[in-house]
C-alpha cells in the first residue's frame, strides 16, 4: 500500500481488515506503474541535463520534451480505452456501422459495468494528457525565439480573402494565438473524451420514433400534414392563418406548423410532433458536439448530409473554428464574415426552438450567454469564452481593416463584444478561472488539483501557482510535526490562505506532474534570464514542490532518480534534500551507484560527502548546558568486592542495544559511511569523525557510540583511503606502527605523513576506548555467568573470556596513555570526556583483571600489579584525573585487592587462556615465586 509522508518521517498504514487481496494487488499494480511512468518522465529530463547547446536549440528540447510527455499520456489513454474494450471516440459514426451496434451492446453486456476505480484512473490520465497538451500548445508562444514576426498587410483592400485576413490577425496578435489554441486543446480532449455522438444522441433518436431510420427530417410532422391534407382537400402551402387550418392543427396550447422549411417553427412561433422535435434536438445536440469537438467541416458536412440536413453544415461552415486550422472555410468577403457572425447571434439570442440549436449559433457568433445554458462542465465554461474572445477579437480586427465599409453593418446589425464584457485581456484569463471557483456548476471541478494548474497555464499564472502549491505543501508536511525537509511559509494566523484545491503530499501521480511541469517553466526561465539568482522564500517555497517528489521516488524505491531531481534545486537545498533521502541507502553499491549517477549530472560528490555530517550536526546541535562529568558513566555495581572476584562489574552497561538506533544518530553514523566511498577528503572525515564521537560520548549515548566505532573502524579508513591495510586491527599497536612509518617518511606512497597520522589519532583513541567498553561489558557479563550457580561453562567459554581479555588490554593502552591530550585544536571537550570516562575505566579495568586472574591466569594479576606502578610514574596522566574525580582510595583498594589475591593465588588452572610465557615473564621482571606463600 502506498507510504503515507509526514514531514520528514514517512510511514505506511496498517492493514485494514477490510482490504482483500483484490485490494492489495490494485495497489500493487498502481506502485508498479507510477515507477514506469516516474522513470520514462525522468529519462526525458535527464537529456536536457546531457544537452551543450545554444538557448534557441535548448528551448526546442524543452518544447520537444514536453511534447514527448503529451504523447506519453495519450498513449496510455489510448492503451487503457483498448484494454477496457472502448472504441476511439476521435473518428466520425455513420449509420452504417448499426449493423455493428448490436454486437457492440453485446460486447458491452460481457465486458459488464466499468469499475469506479477504472474509470478514475482513466479520467485521471486523460486529465493529464490535456494539461500536457495545453503546455505544449502554450509555452512556445509565451517563450518564443527572439524573431522577428512576419510583417502583416496595412492596405485597406476589400480584395483580401477573410482567410488572409484570419492569418494575418493571427500572427499579428499573440493573444489570439493562445487563445486558439486553447480552444484547440479543448476541442482535442472532448474529442477524446466524450460519449460517442452517435451514442449521445440515441435517447432522443429512440423518442423520435423511427427506428433506423436517421435522415428525412421531420417525419412524423410531414405526415400529419399530409393526412390532414387528404382528409380536407388540401392543396399547396397552408395558411396558418386560415381558421379551418388553425382549428384542425391545434395541438395543446401551441398549433403545429403548416409548412416545413427549416425555421419554420421560429417563424411561425408554432410547434412540431413531439417525435420531430426530439429528432430536431438529437440533430443540433449533434452539431454543437461537431463544433465543440472541434470537428472538420468536411466531418460536419457529412454528418448532416447522412441526415439529409446538409442545409445545416452550410450554415455552420462560415468560421467553424476546426482543429485543423486549414479546413477553416471563409467567406470570401470580409464584409460578409461581420454580417454573418451578426446574422447567427440574432439567430443564437432570438431565434431557435431549442437550447441546443441556440447554443450551436451562440458558439458560431461568439455569444456566450446562450452556450452557458448546456455548458456541463468546467471546460465547456472556459471553452465557451475563448471561443467568444477570439471571435470578437477577429470581429474587431475585420472592422479595424475596413471601418468605414463595416459602419453599416455594425450599427444595424449589433454583436457581443466578449473582449469588452472581460475587460483588460491581460487579467482576462485569471478573471475568469476565479469566477469558475464561484460558478454553482463548476465550483467544484474548478477547486481539484488538475483544474486548479489547468487554470494556472490558461491565465498564465503558473509562477504564482508553484508558489501557492509549495505553501500548500509545507503546510501540510508540517500538520503534526517539523518538516525540515519541506518548510512551511505560511503564518499559522493566516486563515485566508486555501490549501484544499492543491494535490497533497500522498497523491504520488500529481507530485510527479507538477515537480515537472516546475521544472520546465524554470528551464525556460532561466533561458529567459527571469529565473531568481538569490533563493528567495518564495523559490524555496516553489521548490517544495521537488523535494515532496524526492521523497516520493524514496517511498517507491526508485533512488536512482534522486539525484537528478536534487540537482534541479539551488545550493544547499540540493544537498540537503538528497542527504535525508538516501537514509534508507544501506548497501555500498547502492550509494556508489548514486555517487556515479551524481558525478554524471556534475554535481561535487565531495562536497555532498560532506554536507551530510555538517548539516546534521548544525540541525541537531549540542546542548549548551551539559552535567558534570563524575558519576554519570559507571561499570561497577553496588556490591561488595570479594577475594575470588573481586569488585564486580554491572553487566551490560552499555545499555541494552535498541533494534534502531536514534534517527539522527543513525543518520550520523551513515554520514561517515559516505567518506569511505569517497577518494581523499583524509581531514574531512577524521574532523567529523571526531565530532560526532565527541557528541555520543558527551551524551553518554554509548550504544551509538559502539555503532559508529563497529561500522567505521579508523582501520577501515586508512584502508579505504590510503591502502594500508592491517589483517588484526584488534591489535591497536597497528596504530603506533603506522605512526613510526609515518615519522620515518615510509607511507609517502601512500599519502600519509605525520599530520595525516595526527589529524586521525583522537578519532582512533575515542575508538579504543569505546571498543574497550565493549570488550569489559562482555566480560562484565561472563564474570555473572560464572557467580551463578545454575550456569555451567565449558572451555571454549573461558576461551572466548580470554581473547576478550586480550583485545581489552589492547585498547586501554591508548586510553591510559594520554588519552584524548594531544590534538590539532585545543579543546574543552576532551577535559570532559578524560573527567567523566577515565576514572571509571581505569578503576573497572583493575576489577576485569582481577577477576580474569583468579579465574584464568594469575598472569593477569602480575599484570595489574604492574599496572598500579604505571599509574604511579611521575609522567602518567592518568593519576591527576582519578584524583581530581577523588577515586584514588578505590583505585589502591582495587590494587591491595589483587595483591591479597595473588599472594593467596598458588596455581594457574587454565593457563592456556592467559598470557603465560617465559618471554613475557622476562620482559616484565616478573616471577610468581615471590608472591607464593609457603608454610
Amino acid at each position: 500500500m502506498p507510504q503515507q509522508i509526514q514531514g520528514l518521517e514517512f510511514g505506511g498504514p496498517s492493514q485494514s481488515p477490510e482490504m482483500d487481496d483484490q485490494a492489495y494487488g490494485l495497489y500493487g499494480e498502481v506502485e508498479e506503474e507510477f515507477a514506469q511512468d516516474a522513470e520514462e518522465f525522468a529519462k526525458g529530463l535527464d537529456s536536457l541535463t546531457l544537452t551543450r547547446k545554444t538557448p534557441a536549440e535548448k528551448r526546442a528540447e524543452i518544447f520537444k520534451l514536453v511534447d514527448s510527455y503529451y504523447h506519453y499520456a495519450a498513449n496510455k489513454v489510448h492503451a487503457l480505452r483498448t484494454s477496457q474494450g472502448q472504441v476511439s471516440r476521435s473518428g466520425p459514426r455513420h449509420s452504417y456501422d448499426a449493423s455493428s451496434q448490436d454486437s457492440m451492446d453485446l460486447d458491452d453486456a460481457e465486458n459488464g459495468p466499468q469499475s469506479p476505480a477504472s474509470a478514475q484512473r482513466l479520467r485521471n490520465l486523460e486529465l493529464e494528457a490535456q494539461t500536457w497538451d495545453m503546455l505544449r500548445r502554450l509555452l512556445p508562444l509565451r517563450y518564443p525565439n527572439n524573431e522577428s514576426f512576419k510583417p502583416t498587410r496595412h492596405d485597406v483592400s476589400r480584395f483580401h480573402s477573410s482567410s488572409e485576413l484570419w492569418h494575418d490577425f493571427l500572427q499579428s496578435d499573440t493573444t489570439a494565438q493562445e487563445r486558439k489554441a486553447i480552444l484547440e486543446c479543448l476541442q482535442t480532449s472532448a474529442d477524446e473524451s466524450r460519449t460517442d455522438i452517435d451514442e449521445l444522441v440515441r435517447d432522443y433518436q429512440q423518442r423520435a420514433e423511427r427506428g433506423d431510420i436517421i435522415a428525412y427530417g421531420w417525419l412524423h410532422t410531414r405526415h400529419y400534414i399530409k393526412m390532414q391534407k387528404n382528409v380536407n382537400g388540401w392543396s399547396g402551402a397552408l395558411d396558418p392563418n386560415a381558421s379551418d387550418v388553425r382549428q384542425i392543427l391545434q395541438s395543446g396550447s401551441t398549433p403545429l406548423v403548416t409548412q416545413l422549411d427549416p425555421d419554420v417553427a421560429a417563424r411561425q412561433g408554432r410547434k412540431l410532433q413531439p417525435q420531430d422535435e426530439y429528432f430536431e434536438r438529437a440533430i443540433w445536440l449533434g452539431c454543437y458536439e461537431l463544433l465543440r469537438r472541434g470537428r472538420s467541416i468536411a466531418e460536419i458536412r457529412d454528418w448532416c448530409v447522412e441526415r439529409t440536413e446538409v442545409w445545416r453544415a452550410v450554415s455552420m461552415s462560415a468560421m467553424s473554428l476546426s482543429k485543423e486550422e486549414t479546413d477553416d472555410r471563409f467567406p470570401r468577403d470580409p464584409l460578409s464574415m461581420l454580417l454573418w457572425r451578426r446574422t447567427c447571434f440574432a439567430l443564437a439570442r432570438q431565434g431557435g426552438t431549442d437550447d441546443f440549436e441556440r447554443a450551436v449559433y451562440g458558439l458560431l457568433s461568439g455569444d456566450i450567454a446562450s452556450v452557458e445554458k448546456i455548458c456541463g462542465g468546467w471546460d465547456d465554461y472556459v471553452y465557451a469564452h475563448y471561443n467568444a474572445l477570439l471571435r470578437s477579437q477577429f470581429d474587431a480586427y475585420l472592422i479595424r481593416r475596413s471601418p468605414e465599409a463595416s459602419a453599416t453593418i455594425t450599427q444595424a446589425f449589433p454583436a457581443f463584444n466578449a473582449v469588452q464584457f472581460h475587460g483588460d485581456a491581460a487579467s482576462a484569463g485569471e478573471r475568469l478561472v476565479k469566477s469558475l471557483e464561484g460558478n454553482p456548476k463548476t465550483s467544484t471541478e474548478a477547486r481539484t488539483p488538475m483544474k486548479t494548474l489547468q487554470a494556472a497555464i490558461i491565465s498564465n499564472g503558473l509562477d504564482q501557482y508553484t508558489y501557492d502549491l509549495g505553501l500548500a505543501l509545507g503546510k501540510s508536511a508540517n500538520k503534526y510535526a517539523v518538516s525540515p525537509l519541506i518548510p512551511n511559509f505560511v503564518d499559522p494566523l493566516d486563515e485566508d490562505f486555501d490549501d484544499t484545491k492543491f494535490a497533497d503530499l500522498n497523491d504520488h501521480n500529481s507530485l510527479r506532474i507538477l515537480v515537472h511541469v516546475y521544472l520546465i517553466l524554470s528551464s525556460l526561465d532561466q533561458l529567459q534570464g527571469g529565473l531568481d539568482v538569490e533563493l528567495s522564500d518564495r523559490v524555496k517555497a516553489q521548490q517544495n514542490v521537488v523535494s515532496a517528489y524526492v521523497s516520493t521516488l524514496r517511498l517507491m524505491g526508485l533512488t536512482d532518480l534522486m539525484p537528478l531531481y536534487c540537482n534541479q534545486m539551488q545550493e544547499d537545498r540540493c544537498f540537503f534534500t538528497l542527504s535525508r533521502n538516501v537514509t534508507g541507502v544501506l548497501e555500498d553499491s547502492e550509494r556508489d551507484i548514486l555517487l556515479r549517477l551524481m558525478e554524471k549530472l556534475g554535481m561535487d560528490i565531495g562536497e555532498f560527502v560532506k554536507f551530510q555530517p555538517r548539516s546534521l550536526l548544525q540541525q541537531y546541535p549540542d546542548a549548551d548546558e551539559r552535567s558534570p562529568p563524575f558519576g554519570r558513566f559507571t561499570v561497577l555495581s553496588n556490591e561488595q568486592p570479594t577475594l575470588k572476584y573481586g569488585r564486580p562489574l554491572k553487566p551490560d552497561f552499555l545499555g541494552e542495544p535498541p533494534e534502531r538506533l536514534d534517527p539522527t544518530d543513525e543518520h550520523l553514523i551513515q554520514s561517515l559511511e559516505w567518506f569511505l566511498l569517497v577518494d581523499g577528503l583524509w581531514d574531512e572525515v577524521f574532523y567529523y569523525g571526531t565530532a560526532i564521537y565527541k557528541r555520543f560520548l558527551k551524551q553518554f549515548n554509548l550504544n551509538a557510540a559502539r555503532a559508529l566505532s563497529e561500522r567505521v573502524r579508523c582501520a577501515e579508513i586508512f584502508k579505504r583511503k590510503a591502502g594500508i591495510v592491517y589483517s588484526d586491527d584488534s591489535d591497536v599497536s597497528w596504530f603506533e606502527e603506522v605512526r613510526a612509518s609515518a615519522a620515518a617518511g615510509s607511507l609517502e606512497d601512500h599519502g600519509i605523513g605525520e599530520d595525516e597520522v595526527a589529524k586521525a589519532q583522537n578519532y582512533f583513541e575515542m575508538e579504543s576506548l569505546v571498543r574497550a567498553m565493549d570488550s569489559m561489558e562482555t566480560i562484565a557479563s561472563s564474570e555473572a555467568i560464572v557467580q551463578d550457580p545454575v550456569e555451567k561453562v565449558n572451555r571454549d567459554f573461558w576461551s572466548n573470556v580470554g581473547r576478550e581479555v586480550k583485545a581489552l588490554k589492547g585498547y586501554m593502552r591508548p586510553v591510559m596513555n594520554n588519552w584524548l591530550m594531544e590534538s590539532i585544536e585545543e579543546d574543552e571537550d576532551f577535559t570532559y570526556l578524560r573527567d567523566a570516562y577515565l576514572p571509571e575505566m581505569i578503576i573497572g579495568y583493575v576489577s576485569v583483571l582481577h577477576f580474569t586472574g583468579m579465574a584464568l591466569t594469575r598472569d593477569n594479576l602480575l599484570e595489574c600489579m604492574e599496572l598500579s606502578s604505571v599509574i604511579a610514574r611521575k609522567d602518567a596522566d592518568v593519576a591527576a584525573v582519578i584524583m581530581k574525580a577523588g577515586r584514588m582510595k578505590e583505585l589502591v583498594e582495587g590494587f591491595a585487592n589483587c595483591s591479597k589475591a595473588l599472594a593467596i593465588s598458588s596455581s594457574d588452572k587454565k593457563t592456556a587462556a592467559g598470557i603465560n610465557s617465559k618471554r613475557m615473564m622476562r620482559e616484565h621482571g616478573w616471577t610468581r615465586e615471590l608472591w607464593t606463600v609457603k608454610k
